[in-house]
């Protein structure tokens, strides 16, 4: 089983970035990328346009009093199955907060594993780049 982990600091309070995490088809948007969200609540899916073929996600939780968002791939072009994610917050200092992203996930035979894991990672780094960039860091 393939597991990525990335975690960094962000400059604003858990709350603040919590705002924009908990809302599954804002926090895609606010990366410039375009998303459809579809349904409500627990099981709401968001489809996001990168490429010739969009990946479908689907929120499996979302936890307001940890602040935490657990989400899974529907489908898309990235050679995964049995993938689930988590966001996880927690406070860093005063006005500070981390952000803890990982994932566990199938490698489908005939792909390999540290690929798929250097997408995934990719994709955290440049997530919390992008939440660095709005917030501080």
């Amino acid at each position: 089983m393939g597991h990525v982990q990335v975690d960094g600091e962000i400059g604003a309070s858990v709350d603040e970035v919590w705002k924009l995490l908990r809302d599954f088809g804002g926090f895609v948007e606010s990366m410039g990328l375009p998303v459809e969200v579809q349904g409500e609540g627990i099981g709401q899916t968001r489809t996001i346009q990168m490429g010739p073929d969009p990946t479908v996600e689907r929120l499996e939780e979302c936890d307001d009093a940890a602040k935490r968002l657990v989400y899974s791939i529907v489908s898309g072009p990235i050679p995964v199955a049995n993938y689930r994610s988590t966001m996880q917050l927690s406070p860093a200092g005063e006005g500070r907060c981390r952000l803890d992203w990982s994932s566990t996930f199938d490698t489908p035979e005939g792909a390999s594993p540290d690929d798929v894991a250097n997408i995934v990672r990719g994709i955290y780094q440049g997530g919390l780049a992008g939440l660095q960039a709005r917030f501080g860091s």
